[in-house]
């Protein structure tokens, strides 16, 4: 319930969306959430393979080109990014901007840019709640080796300017 508000990403949330540590996040699910045409949230699983931070202020998301969030985020232009995992919840808030239908690596993904206008880390207050913390996020079982050579490569093109 108590939350720390910011206009960007942390040192730490920065590094930890960067790719500079994918191993330790390579079984990890993020959830991307957009509005819907009849105003609903829309969520979706991404993985850490499909959302890098390039700097501070924007984040690089693949989405199925044909999804509905993709076309959620092409027609609203907004979504929240739901980053969970042991000891860390947060929402990064952003306008939404196409940078290409099909990207080169996978071309039935496209890639776009999320400018974080708000971060938003929801923590238990200690004084009602001493102890309470979250103790995981979602996680997948582990990939391929093809399409973890895929992942990686994605993961590549979104680190691209």
């Amino acid at each position: 319930m108590a939350r720390r508000r910011a206009e960007q990403l942390t040192d730490d949330l920065h590094q930890r969306l960067s790719a500079a540590r994918i191993d330790a996040h390579a079984d990890e699910a993020i959830v991307i959430c957009t509005v819907d045409a009849e105003g609903w949230p829309h969520p979706a699983v991404l993985s850490y393979f499909e959302v890098v931070a390039v700097n501070q202020h924007t984040l690089h998301i693949a989405v199925y080109t044909s999804s509905r969030t993709c076309a959620n985020l092409r027609e609203r232009g907004k979504a929240t990014v739901i980053i969970a995992g042991a000891g860390l919840v947060c929402y990064v808030r952003g306008v939404v901007a196409e940078l290409t239908p099909a990207m080169r690596e996978a071309p039935y993904n496209a890639k776009m840019a999320l400018r974080i206008e708000q971060v938003i880390f929801d923590e238990a207050p200690q004084d009602l709640e001493p102890g309470v913390g979250v103790t995981s996020g979602i996680t997948y079982s582990p990939r391929t080796p093809q399409a973890l050579a895929r992942a990686r490569a994605i993961l590549s093109e979104l680190r691209e300017a």
